[in-house]
């Protein structure tokens, strides 16, 4: 149960990971939140490529893992999962430096369609809290860090 749900935590760091990748000539907070958006289209369509251009090269954390030991986790989740369904919320975000973004993200995964919160409180759902660091890399948004835990349902209200 518990490499489960390291598994799942570590799909949803990838998640995350694709989500803050964006660049454009946004500011730096829209393009974070136009990267958390185009990281959840990439998990729900199961496409482990585009997750993987959302992190770093340099990516590592305080469990020791990297850019493809996170990869490997994000595949075995989108690979054991046939439905995969996202809600997303961001929580804080804040901008340490020009070129370096503090990220606390809230997902809700599960197999069937999750529309909004209302839908959230009727289905099964594992919930987790991401805390993120991206670095803008030739102007694009990448994770470079990430750590993640369970979350509650309060987190999502």
């Amino acid at each position: 149960m518990k490499t489960i749900r390291c598994c799942h935590a570590a799909a949803m760091l990838l998640l995350v990971l694709i989500l803050a990748a964006c660049g454009g000539g946004d500011t730096p907070e829209e393009q974070v939140r136009k990267f958390v958006a185009a990281g959840e289209e990439a998990v729900e369509a199961r496409d482990i490529g585009d997750v993987k251009e959302l992190i770093s090269e340099k990516y590592s954390d305080d469990y020791g893992r990297t850019r493809r030991d996170l990869v490997a986790l994000s595949a075995r989740y989108i690979l054991s999962n046939k439905n995969i369904h996202l809600l997303t919320r961001t929580g804080e975000l804040s901008f340490p430096a020009e070129d370096r973004a503090l990220l606390q993200l809230y997902v809700a995964m599960t197999g069937q369609n999750v529309s909004d919160l209302d839908s959230l409180l009727n289905i099964q759902a594992d919930l987790y809290r991401f805390d993120l660091e991206l670095v803008r890399e030739d102007k694009e948004w990448k994770l470079v860090k990430g750590d993640w835990r369970p979350a509650r349902g309060e987190d999502f209200f």
